[in-house]
C-alpha cells in the first residue's frame, strides 16, 4: 500500500479550520470559448482556486477540509491527529466532538465525511446508515478506559465498586454512601450519611453503551429490565438521586458535586483531577485503571475472540471488549471505532480528490496517529492485527465505484 506516513510532527496548537460554504461545491458551466475554458481551468488549477484546493510538490491535494463527527471518548487523542495530519499534508480536520450517536447520525445524513463511535453500529443504525451511503468501513483507531468518576468528601484512599453495586446506585436501590452494601468493601464509608447523586449521560453516548455493558454483564435486573440492558441510550431509571447530563463536559462538570458519581475517560478523569473507582474484574480483583491494564483487558478479548471478528465491513455491534477476565485486566475497556462508506461517494464527499484526502486521513490515523498513545494521552492502539486489517482495507475504498488515487502525507 503506498499509504505511508513520515514520522510524527512535534504536538501544536490545533489549527484553525474554515468550514465549506456548501456540502458539494460548484460546478463549473462550459462556456463556448473552449480556449478560454482551458485557460480558466489551468490557471485554476495552477493556483488551488477551486475550493481552495491545491496539489503539493508530490501530487498530493492541500487545502481541503473534511468533516467529521462522533464521540467524546477520544476527542482529546483525535486533537492531536487532526494537528499532525494537517502539519503532515497541509489539509484540515473539523471533527465534531457531539456523542457518538450524533456522529452516527450525522454521517447518515451525510453532514460528514466520517464518524467516530466507541461502540458498533445497532441494528437500526446499520440499516439506517447502509441505507443512505450503502456498505460502512467500521476500522478501529483507538481504545481506552471508561472510568467511574466520583466525588465524595471524607472520604480517602480508592473507592471499591462492583458492576452490581453500580447497577444498583444506577436502579436507585442503592442510595446512600454508607449503605452497608458499600461499606462491605469500603469501611470508609461507614459514617458518610451522604446522599448518593447518580449522573448518567442523557445523550446517545457510546461511553453508556461500554458502562451499561459492564452492569449488563453483572447484574441480571439490568440486563432483563425493559429499557435498560447494554444501550447508547437507556431508559434511565428515575428516582431522587438521578441526574442527566447532556454531553461529556456537562458529565464531569456535574460529577464534581460532592456526592455525585458518573462515568467518562480516563483522560478526561486525570485532566480534570477527579477521582475514579477501582471496579472489580471477573477475577474478584479490584482494578484501578491504567493504560497497561486497559492494554492488557483488550489484547486479551481479541486472542480469545480473533477468528470471530467481523470483517471491516462487517457488523460490529455485538463487539464487547469489557469484563476481560484476566488476572491484573480492567474491566470497562473499549475499542473506538472510525466509520467510513466504503464508498464515500454515497456519502458527504465531494469529489475523487477529497476521497483521496479522506483516505490519506484515515492512513495517518492508522500509522503515525497510533504513537501518540503515550502517557500523556492514556489511550491504547488497537491490536495490531487490527491495524494492519485497517491499512489494507483502505485500498478497496472506491468513489462512485470506480478506484481513486491514494495519497501519503
Amino acid at each position: 500500500m503506498s499509504d505511508g506516513a513520515p514520522p510524527p510532527p512535534a504536538r501544536a496548537t490545533p489549527p484553525l479550520v474554515v468550514r465549506r460554504k456548501g456540502d458539494r461545491g460548484g460546478l463549473f458551466a462550459a462556456g463556448a470559448a473552449v480556449a478560454l475554458a482551458v485557460v480558466v481551468v489551468g490557471v485554476g488549477a495552477a493556483t488551488g482556486w477551486f475550493g481552495l484546493r491545491a496539489s503539493s510538490g508530490s501530487g498530493c491535494p492541500t487545502g481541503v477540509e473534511l468533516q467529521g463527527a462522533g464521540a467524546n471518548f477520544p476527542a482529546a487523542i483525535v486533537s492531536q491527529w487532526t494537528t499532525g495530519y494537517h502539519a503532515a499534508s497541509a489539509n484540515a480536520v473539523n471533527y465534531q466532538s457531539v456523542g457518538a450517536g450524533q456522529g452516527i447520525t450525522d454521517l447518515t445524513d451525510k453532514s460528514v465525511d466520517f464518524a467516530i463511535t466507541d461502540e458498533g453500529l445497532t441494528a437500526a443504525q446499520s440499516s439506517a446508515l447502509t441505507g443512505a451511503s450503502g456498505t460502512i468501513m467500521t476500522i478501529p483507531v483507538t481504545g481506552g478506559a471508561v472510568v467511574a468518576v466520583y466525588t465524595l468528601g471524607g472520604f480517602s484512599g480508592a473507592l471499591h465498586l462492583t458492576g452490581a453495586e453500580l447497577a444498583a446506585i444506577y436502579l436507585g436501590t442503592i442510595t446512600t454512601w454508607n449503605d452497608t452494601a458499600l461499606v462491605n468493601n469500603n469501611p470508609g464509608l461507614a459514617d458518610l450519611n451522604v446522599p448518593i447523586t447518580a449522573v448518567h449521560r442523557s445523550d446517545t453516548a457510546g461511553m453508556s453503551y461500554v458502562f451499561t455493558n459492564l452492569l449488563s454483564d453483572d447484574d441480571a435486573t439490568w440486563n432483563t429490565t425493559a429499557g435498560l440492558g447494554t444501550s447508547l441510550d437507556p431508559a434511565w431509571p428515575t428516582f431522587a438521586g438521578a441526574e442527566g447530563a447532556d454531553g461529556n463536559s456537562q458529565m464531569v462538570s456535574d460529577v464534581a458535586t460532592n456526592g455525585a458519581i458518573g462515568y467518562t475517560d480516563l483522560y478526561d478523569a486525570q485532566a480534570k483531577s477527579l477521582s475514579y473507582a477501582a471496579v472489580e474484574n471477573p477475577s474478584s480483583q479490584y482494578i484501578t485503571p491504567t493504560v497497561a491494564d486497559t492494554e492488557s483487558a483488550i489484547g486479551n478479548i481479541y486472542n480469545r475472540t480473533a477468528s470471530s471478528l467481523p470483517p471491516i465491513t462487517g457488523d460490529w455491534s455485538t463487539v464487547s471488549w469489557v469484563n476481560a477476565g484476566g488476572s491484573g485486566e480492567y474491566s470497562l475497556a473499549t475499542l473506538v471505532y472510525l466509520l467510513v462508506p466504503l464508498d464515500p461517494a454515497n456519502g458527504h464527499t465531494a469529489s475523487s480528490l477529497d476521497a483521496t484526502v479522506l483516505r490519506q486521513w484515515i492512513s495517518y490515523v492508522l500509522t503515525v496517529g497510533q504513537t501518540y498513545n503515550e502517557a500523556e494521552f492514556p489511550f491504547v492502539p488497537p491490536p495490531a492485527p487490527l491495524i494492519d486489517e485497517g491499512v489494507a482495507s483502505l485500498s478497496s475504498m472506491v468513489f462512485d465505484g470506480a478506484p481513486f488515487p491514494s495519497c501519503a502525507p
